[in-house]
């Protein structure tokens, strides 16, 4: 009864509210990053290293931070993150020179350790309350966020035609979040379980769903499928990131115009999500298959095509392609975790895909340096290759049957 009353105390609005406040503000500056600096003269391979800076750091913080999380509590570390991260943003009111604004997202993106595992942790750690409920009510605020920021981005430049007030504007919300950790973000009630990352917690024994019995087909899952797969959206994310922002320059389309086309892209991949995430496993594995080989030649059409509105289109395929695939290696991981009683796969899952994103954004940079068309080949033969390798494994893919309970 006790439990209860504290679960009950605990507040989850601050949870959501600072989920929900930095996915918002996070594709504002994420656009306009390649775009602004390109505008600026900026080498586009350089452009591609100041788009992945904060990806950099973030690949390695959350390891690093771990244990001093667990020394200053999920309080402390959240607002020390959010309070880090607004002062470093601060200083796009002073510069956007590319060496300073590159320190800055190599900055944020190591603070920022501090912030994503302690929010998720937050939740985790309460023992009383139902983690898949709290969890899916966070995923949804996260993709709400991203596809009303994007929004924001597209009108705001109908109005404003300055790319530079969406720096100046960024860090008012990151204050924001600030606030709102300092005077409503709460310890959680029973902080004995330390950070875990959101796939752990579907596996909780605290579940209210706990008292009934799980059937699942047991697969012998090659670890290197889901990596592939990772792998393979890590290198396609470019084309919204990076390439399609030079590209739409390049054609003369309004900097609004590439915020409206990923509002589709991001529509379609939350339906994709949900739908990788129903199938079954052997459905799974082949419907994710054809689905990376029509992707490979679908980037084939981006450079081919000069008409916005069938960019629209090609984005609304590329966003479910996308969502397909992540959504696939994610249950991959997540079954993984279920079968050996780990959530290192977890872990696993996160740090590849951040490094990748690093890799692949600096290879495409490079090479549409040189060449956009050459980029969007050399993104399409990726894919292909990335193909064959699957093919070569998926057959591993075995099935057997098991009950968990």
């Amino acid at each position: 009864m006790e439990t209860m009353q504290l679960s009950q105390k605990w507040r989850f609005w601050p949870v959501l509210c600072l989920a929900f406040i930095y996915a918002f503000s996070n594709p504002l500056l994420m656009l306009a990053t390649p775009i602004y600096f390109f505008q600026q003269g900026v080498p586009i391979k350089i452009i591609s290293l100041l788009s992945t800076a904060l990806t950099i750091t973030y690949s390695i913080s959350p390891i690093v931070l771990n244990k001093i999380s667990d020394k200053l509590g999920r309080r402390k570390s959240v607002i020390i993150s959010m309070i880090g991260a607004t002062c470093a943003q601060l200083t796009y009111y002073i510069t956007l020179d590319p060496i300073a604004f590159l320190i800055e997202r190599l900055f944020e993106g190591f603070i920022l350790g501090f912030f994503f595992p302690n929010l998720q942790a937050s939740i985790s750690d309460n023992q009383s309350i139902n983690h898949q409920k709290y969890l899916a009510r966070f995923n949804l605020s996260w993709s709400v966020a991203i596809v009303l920021g994007l929004l924001f981005g597209a009108i705001f430049l109908q109005f404003i035609d300055d790319l530079k007030f969406l720096f100046y504007i960024n860090p008012i919300f990151l204050a924001i979040n600030a606030f709102i950790a300092i005077l409503f973000f709460q310890e959680p009630i029973n902080p004995n379980l330390g950070i875990q990352s959101s796939t752990s917690d579907f596996n909780t024994n605290d579940s209210e769903d706990k008292q009934k019995s799980i059937t699942i087909s047991n697969y012998y899952i090659p670890v290197i499928i889901p990596l592939l797969l990772i792998f393979a959206t890590s290198f396609a994310s470019g084309n919204g990131t990076l390439l399609y922002p030079i590209r739409s320059e390049l054609l003369g389309f309004h900097p609004s115009s590439t915020y409206f086309v990923n509002v589709f892209a991001t529509l379609t991949q939350s339906l994709a999500l949900y739908l990788a995430t129903s199938l079954a496993l052997n459905k799974l594995k082949v419907a994710s298959t054809l689905i990376l080989i029509i992707y490979s030649f679908l980037f084939i059409l981006f450079i081919l095509n000069e008409v916005y509105s069938l960019f629209i289109i090609l984005f609304m395929f590329s966003g479910f392609f996308y969502g397909f695939l992540y959504g696939a290696a994610s249950k991959l991981f997540l079954t993984l975790n279920i079968m050996k009683k780990t959530s290192k796969y977890s872990s696993i899952s996160e740090s590849s895909l951040g490094v990748t994103f690093f890799i692949s954004q600096l290879f495409l940079g490079f090479i549409a340096d040189i060449d956009i068309g050459l980029a969007y080949l050399a993104l399409s033969l990726t894919l292909v290759v990335i193909f064959f390798i699957v093919l070569i494994f998926i057959r591993k893919l075995k099935e057997i049957e098991s009950i968990l309970e």
